[in-house]
């Protein structure tokens, strides 16, 4: 088998070169591409490539896709995404270059998640090269809605076979049987058109771009005495570890703040710009209802990610502590909405976690746009664990373990489905963040691992 997989590595990274450059973003629908053109075309090449292989494909209304090999009733799933978040800035590489430089793969969904995938598919063309007799159908399943509701995956589940065991590599080795609840949600206000009071009025904040995405970018327009903004920065935005920016146009006092772009599930490995500049103009003598709501939000969240403010920093032995990110802000002329996303311990429900947040806001804010997901286990002891550890130690000798995350992968929505690789432990984290990279000796040792343990799981 060793020489079938050697014999695929070049074109491996040729693949997964060429599908970075297809900016993949999740835009407004168009006829026939539910998730816009990005992801439409995204899926496209992957199952042209798998055409191309001899594998038998299916295209689902551009909402999802599969490549397929092998026969009999049951199905041994791999479940991967085509959909990147927006790339943010700061890149040193082009995001959607596919640059190769010192080894790695440069460009936004370099390792989250189209070279895990293309990864996958070249698996299944390595098992047909070698020949290999597979009793269960092995079915890579192609996403393109995982950064934002799973709304591809809720389609495939809807229109297509059930799969009986699998797997996503899209999180981290060796396994992971648990992911925590995902809750994501708005705080919203309505805001009186005048302003009232003495101080700095807040005119607008806005920052952010995705719920489970750190931001790394917000902005604020305020009216007020300039020398007190600059006198807070000096002080309060050192003290914070804060990045300001600030500047005059037409009487207006425009305050720009620079964070840390990081993964939602990890949100304590970013600097969170939004809230940065909350803290900053929750220093200040600020007034009007803007003040209220952001007073609310310095008050209750801050630099804190526990949800301690908000009275739900839970927690339990399996899954540790609960972590909560502010994604979006949007706080205008007459409406405030701040989007929240929440990873929750697996031993709670999204219902105990709102119920807990009611209680600890005040009745002029609302709290809407709820959405949950609710968290995912698998036993130990299950089989499809038992092969995947198998196959981890047979290719890098190290001792295979289980553990659980705060992020939410496809696994999530089967029975029999965990999270497995594509990132080893020592790797560098780079979801979601800036100059992301997937190394090529990463992808050919995942080459490797998914080879045999899809033909271990199909014999």
């Amino acid at each position: 088998m060793d020489d079938f997989i050697k014999a695929n590595e070049e074109e491996l990274v040729k693949a997964v070169c060429d599908i970075i450059k297809i900016k993949s973003v999740k835009e407004e629908p168009k006829e026939g591409m539910p998730f816009g053109e990005g992801p439409a075309k995204a899926l496209q090449y992957a199952l042209s490539l798998a055409e191309s292989f001899g594998l038998e494909t299916k295209n689902l209304d551009n909402y999802a896709g599969w490549a397929q090999l092998g026969s009999g009733d049951e199905i041994v799933g791999v479940l991967v995404h085509l959909d990147v978040v927006p790339e943010g800035s700061g890149w040193s590489y082009p995001p959607y270059g596919g640059e190769i430089c010192d080894g790695k793969i440069y460009g936004r969904g370099a390792i989250d998640n189209k070279g895990p995938a293309m990864t996958a598919l070249f698996a299944l063309k390595t098992l047909k090269d070698a020949g290999a007799i597979l009793n269960k159908r092995v079915r890579v399943i192609f996403g393109t809605d995982e950064e934002s509701d799973f709304e591809c995956m809720k389609y495939y589940k809807t229109h297509d076979e059930p799969i009986t065991m699998g797997f996503s590599p899209d999180a981290s080795y060796p396994i992971i049987n648990g992911e925590k609840g995902i809750l994501t949600f708005s705080f919203a206000a309505s805001l009186e058109s005048k302003e009232e009071g003495d101080g700095i009025k807040i005119l607008s904040i806005k920052g952010g771009t995705r719920p489970n995405m750190v931001p790394d970018y917000a902005e604020a327009v305020i009216l007020g005495d300039i020398d007190e903004v600059k006198n807070a920065i000096d002080t309060i935005g050192k003290q914070i570890g804060g990045n300001f920016e600030v500047a005059q146009e037409g009487g207006k006092i425009i305050i720009n703040s620079y964070g840390i772009s990081a993964h939602a599930s990890r949100p304590e490995t970013g600097k969170n710009a939004i809230m940065l500049l909350v803290r900053l103009l929750g220093s200040m003598n600020i007034c009007g209802p803007k003040a209220s709501f952001v007073r609310f939000l310095d008050d209750k969240i801050g630099l804190d990610t526990t949800g301690c403010g908000l009275g739900v920093d839970f927690k339990d032995e399996i899954s540790g502590p609960l972590t909560l990110n502010v994604g979006i802000a949007d706080i205008g002329a007459e409406n405030a909405a701040v989007t929240i996303n929440i990873r929750y311990p697996i031993k709670y429900t999204g219902d105990m976690v709102i119920s807990k947040i009611r209680e600890h806001t005040p009745e002029p804010i609302q709290i809407t746009d709820i959405h949950n997901k609710e968290p995912h286990y698998v036993p130990e002891d299950n089989i499809l664990i038992q092969k995947l550890k198998k196959a981890y130690e047979k290719v890098t000798g190290e001792k295979a373990y289980c553990f659980t995350i705060g992020g939410g992968t496809y696994a999530r929505m089967f029975d029999n489905c965990v999270a497995f690789g594509p990132s080893f432990p020592d790797d560098e984290d780079l979801a979601h963040q800036k100059d992301e990279y997937i190394k090529i000796d990463t992808l050919f040792k995942n080459l490797r691992i998914y080879t045999y343990v899809l033909k271990e799981l199909a014999e």
